[in-house]
């Protein structure tokens, strides 16, 4: 069986299994199992073990099994995987156990409200050596599992306001606090506090999977999203593998943003899931298969990235598999495994680079580790990629390891700001060649004040207190109603926006706004020398706009600017939206080319059946010693010229949700 750095295409099945679900195994059958790897040819399956409520499954001998078993179910599912040769993994609910809290009150995690979480265990109480650990020994051992996938663990991590890790915390930083706990953002010790529940939650984590490890080192044990974007930091666990589950409501920006998120752990192998169903409609809670074109494209955006692609169908109630989605599959897995020679485990060639500061999520995040915020960086993300970037996301660990070969780098709107070390390395990258870009009011204002050459000036966020609590003749109130600006390059196409400032400086104008046509224009974006690079500030929140109102003028804008560099692949004309990642792979190039259009990002369709083709492309390549260009997977030689400076050219008629462009030299 492969081990998972072997592994490109995988299932996931759970259900949170509870006491009130019945038999368990009823109509699972040896049939049902057997024909899911067949048909589908996963490398690996995750079932269901252990959900949230804390109840597994399988006939545990630990004591949380739910009541009824018609057969053990595990056993069935190992038994049939083993045969086929199909890896085995569990998907296993970590720090979130209800029924453990419930029993064990004392290791609850006490709030800084002063209650007990329902289901959030304490990360330096007895839970890991109690149940966790013993558990996942009892699936290594007795059930000859090949790993765990462990849920609700650094997302459902909580800073703990009990005696016994306030005194931790003055013992172990030596800060005394007197007695006032640090528990809003205004206290003292507030970020220290919640750093030391960080380093509790790497200390919990590193302890159960060196100790299973000891036993059952083959044994291989991923925490869900840690390392990720939640938690953007280095790897500093023993884990063997990386990974995370798409929001289900938006999973195409989901998984680009995400993906690149991932793939800069360099060393560290990384797969993401989507979920083949929307859980909400209009609202309102739903269960609605997608459509496969949709999970086509998800898997495209994870798999051009270098990651693996596991897609997710939920169980029936009594641990047996969803047949008739199981079957509907059998297209994605065709599409999937197809790609994988020339997309498995490729490299980003660096080009555009997108910081997502640990430091700053840290400090604005709501919960130990969180995505709060993230709108800002994946709407930026989003951005760049449609317009043609071929874009990877840096955090402060990774980027100066490559940032001198990033040919621009880009920094989105900022909640709090950066360490001076941080600035100082992104002022430098601009003062050697680069081209750094900064993003949102908030961005330019804090790189203004630390010596960046342009001065910003606040324009009103909302309409003056005077006009608080009237009516604009439509019957909308326009009490704390943000001024609508309009915006523009030319001034012939126009654009809205929110919340700017004036850049102030001497460089050469992007755009300009006004409050009303009528009014002087003021600078909006400019792009400034600087040393031997350049400069270019955007005064306004940009990424998290393009997110939530997508508007043509945004990427015309950032077109403009991304022309401040050669990239190694150019979009000369497309009709259509088509996302350019360039990678390379045992010494050879590749381009992966991602159909980026559709209502993946529009909350009223839920699901759809139709992407448009991206039509009529044409593309100018840095590759002057290529001799072939081959279109996988269909193994179609493109066209190709070359021009006398040695940068050839191709078309493509059409792509339809992704393909990879293998240079040949």
């Amino acid at each position: 069986m492969k081990k998972r750095k072997e592994s490109f295409w995988g299932l996931h099945f759970d259900f949170h299994a509870t006491p009130s679900d019945g038999i368990q195994g009823k109509t699972l059958n040896e049939e049902d199992i057997r024909k899911i790897c067949r048909l589908l040819k996963p490398d690996f399956i995750q079932i269901d073990c252990k959900g949230h409520p804390g109840y597994t499954s399988y006939p545990s001998r630990l004591g949380n099994a739910v009541p009824e078993f018609e057969k053990d179910t595990l056993k069935l599912w190992r038994k049939v995987t083993r045969e086929e040769n199909v890896a085995l993994y569990m998907h296993y609910s970590g720090v979130y156990d209800v029924k453990y809290c419930s029993e064990h009150p004392e290791e609850k995690t006490l709030m800084a409200n002063g209650y007990y979480h329902f289901g959030s265990t304490k990360l330096n109480g007895r839970y890991s050596d109690d149940l966790l650990i013993p558990q996942l020994m009892e699936l290594a051992g007795e059930y000859e599992v090949d790993g765990v996938w462990v849920d609700g663990e650094c997302w459902m991590a909580l800073a703990d306001f009990s005696n016994e890790t306030l005194e931790g915390f003055e013992r172990e930083t030596g800060i005394k606090l007197n007695g006032k706990i640090p528990r809003d953002r205004e206290d003292e010790y507030f970020h220290e506090y919640r750093e030391y529940n960080r380093a509790l939650f790497k200390k919990y984590l590193s302890h159960y999977v060196d100790a299973v490890h000891e036993k059952y080192p083959d044994f291989e044990i991923c925490s869900n999203w840690a390392f990720s974007d939640h938690m953007p930091e280095d790897v500093s666990v023993n884990v063997d593998f990386l990974s995370g589950d798409l929001n289900p409501l938006n999973s195409f920006n989901s998984a680009r943003y995400v993906a690149r998120a991932l793939a800069q752990q360099e060393g560290h192998v990384w797969d993401l899931m989507s979920w083949s169903f929307r859980s909400n409609v209009i609202g309102r809670a739903a269960y609605v298969p997608k459509h496969v074109n949709q999970l086509k494209q998800e898997a495209a955006a994870v798999i051009s990235m270098g990651g693996a692609f596991q897609d997710y169908v939920a169980q029936n109630r009594d641990g047996s598999p969803k047949m008739n989605e199981v079957e509907s599959l059998k297209e994605l897995s065709s599409f999937v495994l197809e790609r994988k020679a020339f997309c498995h485990r490729v490299k980003p060639i660096h080009e555009v680079a997108l910081l997502l500061s640990t430091y700053d999520r840290y400090q604005e995040s709501e919960h130990l580790y969180s995505r709060t915020g993230y709108e800002r960086t994946m709407g930026m993300s989003a951005l760049l990629c449609d317009v043609g970037d071929s874009l990877e996301i840096v955090c402060e660990h990774t980027l100066n390891k490559h940032i001198s070969e990033y040919k621009m780098l880009v920094v989105p709107e900022l909640y709090s700001g950066l360490e001076k070390d941080t600035i100082k390395s992104l002022l430098d990258y601009a003062k050697n060649g680069g081209n750094l870009v900064l993003v949102g009011k908030n961005t330019c204002s804090i790189f203004a004040s630390e010596g960046a050459p342009f001065e910003c000036k606040q324009h009103a966020e909302f309409l003056e207190e005077a006009t608080k609590g009237s009516e604009d003749g439509h019957n909308n109130k326009t009490s704390n109603k943000y001024v609508p600006y309009i915006f523009t390059m030319d001034n012939q196409k126009y654009g809205a926006l929110f919340s700017p400032c004036e850049i102030i400086s001497d460089g050469t104008q992007n755009a300009i706004f006004s409050e009303k046509a009528s009014t002087s224009p003021a600078i909006l974006s400019s792009t400034i020398k600087y040393g031997d690079g350049t400069i270019t500030p955007i005064g306004f929140d940009i990424g998290s706009q393009y997110l939530k109102g997508a508007q043509y003028l945004h990427r015309e804008l950032m077109k403009k600017i991304s022309s401040l560099y050669e990239p190694m692949v150019k979009i000369e004309s497309v009709l259509g939206r088509l996302e350019i990642i360039a990678t390379e792979k045992d010494g050879k190039k590749m381009i992966q080319l991602v159909n980026a259009g559709g209502t993946h990002a529009d909350s009223a369709s839920a699901t759809d059946d139709y992407i448009p083709p991206v039509l009529d492309i044409k593309l100018s390549i840095d590759a002057p010693n290529a001799k072939k260009l081959i279109l996988q997977p269909e193994g179609r030689q493109l066209p190709l010229t070359k021009d006398k400076n040695g940068k050839i050219s191709t078309t493509i008629n059409r792509i339809d949700i992704h393909n990879t462009i293998e240079i040949c030299e």
